[in-house]
């Protein structure tokens, strides 16, 4: 088998890899595999999956569009035209991947702090059941989702988005912080869409293990991935824990 042969049949076997597995696992030095991969993703037999990770999925992910959300950024665009940095996003957009039927939702409105209190008086104003989220107990406890709420929070810094919709890596880390604050998903759940969306869509590993270290979740979020038992998760979970060693 040849070298080119033995770079393909290894990435037949691998979903995601990085540049330090296949160097590894098959003894070729790492200039003559980062020349072998540009040529296979030129031709698009695999794709980028943040820096020095690749994956042979194609199809990436977007949220699906909900009108409460996107109401609500035209009204911020409008009312606030020289605010850039914002996001929106509502939960009903990964309704599909419940494995339980989710009959309530929140609608997230991200803001740097600094405008967020002018931004919660003009949504509070202009639409129904509008909160400032509060890192406080109380806030927590008496918090009804049943209401459909709008909750309206500070932006992390250097978050991805575009467009004002966060990417899927931001709302997968951002759902897990909210586990033990919202009760909009369950554990269960959220496994089930990690579980859905890693074996159809293409997820970027460098952001989730850079959002994740910003987040300071990335230990707990690997001790939940490896429940995920199949291939995937396994394979997940062992791609991010490659992610956070020297290339």
């Amino acid at each position: 088998m040849n070298k080119k042969e033995l770079v393909r049949e290894y990435i037949r076997k691998h979903r995601y890899f990085t540049l330090s597995q296949i160097a590894r696992e098959t003894g070729l030095g790492r200039k003559i595999l980062w020349d072998y991969l540009s040529q296979l993703k030129t031709q698009k037999v695999i794709f980028d999956a943040g820096y020095g990770c690749y994956s042979l999925v194609g199809k990436v992910f977007e949220l699906p569009k909900v009108d409460r959300a996107q109401d609500i950024v035209q009204f911020v665009k409008k009312e606030f035209p020289l605010l850039t940095d914002f996001i929106v996003w509502d939960t009903r957009g990964l309704r599909s991947f419940y494995h339980h039927i989710q009959t309530h939702h929140i609608t997230f409105v991200e803001v740097e702090k600094d405008i967020l209190p002018s931004v919660f008086d003009k949504l509070y104003l202009k639409f129904r059941n509008v909160l400032r989220e509060r890192r406080s107990k109380v806030f927590f406890e008496s918090f009804d989702v049943t209401r459909n709420p709008v909750v309206v929070r500070g932006l992390v810094s250097r978050s991805p988005w575009f467009d004002h919709v966060p990417a899927l890596e931001k709302i997968l880390i951002d759902m897990f912080m909210d586990l033990d604050k919202y009760n909009y998903i369950g554990r269960s759940d959220y496994l089930e869409i990690w579980r859905e969306l890693i074996q159809e869509y293409r997820i970027d590993m460098r952001v989730v293990y850079s959002y994740s270290k910003r987040r300071k979740c990335l230990e707990g979020l690997l001790s939940q991935l490896i429940d995920i038992h199949n291939s995937y998760g396994i394979e997940v979970y062992q791609l991010l824990r490659e992610v956070g060693k020297p290339l």
